[in-house]
């Protein structure tokens, strides 16, 4: 009982920063339900976390590290600016929970637009959606698709 407490806890807090991994962990640990909740309400709380605190983490950041946080122009950069400017925040909230990590997908989604709420919406729906495409086949239909994409590559 207290490893399924702990193990969903873990599952939360992995979540909330890089929300793949705490879907793998969930169904390489065979956590059912309880797990695939944590997974989607720690994603849900990063967004919301970080919408709401990105500013103030962003400019103590770059206030403390500013070297570090200077323009360069590298593939990931560059692929994140293709993405801004051909599909804007939509496509910056749909690979937010999978490629990018919870909290560099809402920083730049606040580039885009000062509308936190519409932030949070797109990202929350884009969360959703990731979640039914892992969990839906594992749990209904039995089908492990991170397995079957590690046989693939």
């Amino acid at each position: 009982m207290t490893t399924l407490f702990i193990s969903d806890i873990l599952v939360f807090l992995s979540s909330t920063v890089k929300f793949g991994l705490g879907a793998s962990a969930v169904i390489a640990g065979d956590m059912g339900l309880s797990g695939t909740l944590s997974n989607i309400l720690g994603g849900i709380t990063g967004i919301v976390l970080f919408t709401y605190m990105g500013s103030y983490i962003r400019s103590g950041l770059m206030t403390r590290f500013p070297v570090y946080f200077a323009r360069k122009f590298t593939r990931g950069s560059r692929f994140i600016v293709k993405i801004k400017k051909n599909y804007g925040l939509n496509g910056i909230a749909f690979l937010t929970p999978i490629l990018l990590s919870i909290p560099i997908g809402v920083l730049v989604a606040l580039d885009l637009t000062t509308h936190k709420r519409q932030v949070v919406v797109s990202m929350v729906f884009s969360c959703i959606f990731w979640s039914m495409v892992f969990f839906v086949p594992y749990f209904f239909f039995n089908i492990d698709l991170i397995g079957w994409f590690r046989q693939q590559f």
